[in-house]
């Protein structure tokens, strides 16, 4: 990894240029017909008949296809700006989360992921000595991504109970989640612009030791900062979530929950850095 400065990062980022030079932008709007198209179709899709195709699919090569691991790019950790390859910038976002987790897994009954893609992230973290007892649980809300992950947990030989989630309609099915369970959510619930109030009470429902969220956080964005302001703006152009900090800030006002966060951690998209925000049902 090289540090680079800010100013550096017009050089590998056009998106930059092209909202700084419009009054105006389009925005792409995260419709459940849009989600459905880019990743259930597309990119899912995609992946999932190239593993077919694959006499020896393995996790390793299907995130180098899906994730760029080979290619250089600017990326954000904790206020600076490097220039590394995907595949560190991968590595860095799995040492948080194991770090993060890691101070529940002795109370833990399961580990659980809600949007969990392909099953990049729970799969991976099932590989770190600490957490490679726990039994795991992901839910997705594409199909195709369902199915990759039944795929590739075989290729590493894990069990990993699969259903589908939908953080709109705040359903989950197919699976039934053992109380005390870790619960985690990594860039999946900003795929709703707008969350319902009842986030809070539905996680609650299902009894969790913890959940943690790895997502970005618009509100954490500063509008005090150039940084922040292009942070925001990728938000809205993109139609991301920007509630998330409000439902949590509402349930924690009503004591529902306990809260820690912190904020702006890191981001292999230099404009959509993740916060981690950790809460517990209030006894």
């Amino acid at each position: 990894m090289k540090e680079i400065l800010f100013n550096d990062l017009p050089r590998y980022i056009n998106w930059i240029k092209h909202t700084l030079s419009r009054r105006d932008f389009a925005i792409k709007y995260k419709t459940e017909e849009e989600v459905i198209r880019e990743y259930d179709n597309e990119k899912w899709g995609g992946l999932l008949e190239k593993v077919k195709k694959s006499l020896n699919p393995s996790l390793e090569e299907v995130e180098i296809e899906s994730n760029s691991f080979d290619q250089v790019s600017p990326f954000f950790i904790r206020g600076k700006f490097y220039l590394g390859l995907g595949e560190e910038i991968a590595d860095a976002h799995l040492e948080l989360y194991r770090k993060t987790i890691s101070p529940y897994i002795n109370q833990a009954s399961c580990l659980v992921e809600l949007g969990a893609g392909f099953g990049s992230k729970i799969l991976n973290l099932s590989q770190f000595n600490e957490l490679n007892e726990l039994p795991l649980y992901a839910a997705e809300y594409t199909k195709n991504g369902c199915e990759l992950i039944s795929i590739l947990s075989k290729t590493i030989n894990k069990k990993v109970s699969i259903g589908q989630c939908d953080f709109r309609k705040l359903e989950i099915s197919g699976i039934e989640i053992p109380k005390n369970a870790i619960i985690f959510t990594s860039y999946s619930v900003h795929y709703v612009p707008h969350l319902s109030n009842n986030l809070i009470k539905f996680l609650s429902s299902l009894n969790p030791l913890v959940v943690i969220h790895f997502e970005p956080c618009y509100d954490h964005y500063s509008v005090k900062t150039l940084h922040g302001l292009l942070c925001r703006r990728y938000i809205e152009s993109n139609d991301y979530n920007r509630n998330i900090i409000s439902v949590i800030d509402s349930a924690k006002k009503d004591k529902k929950i306990s809260v820690k966060m912190k904020n702006n951690i890191i981001g292999s998209n230099p404009f959509l850095p993740i916060s981690v925000i950790e809460w517990i049902i209030e006894q």
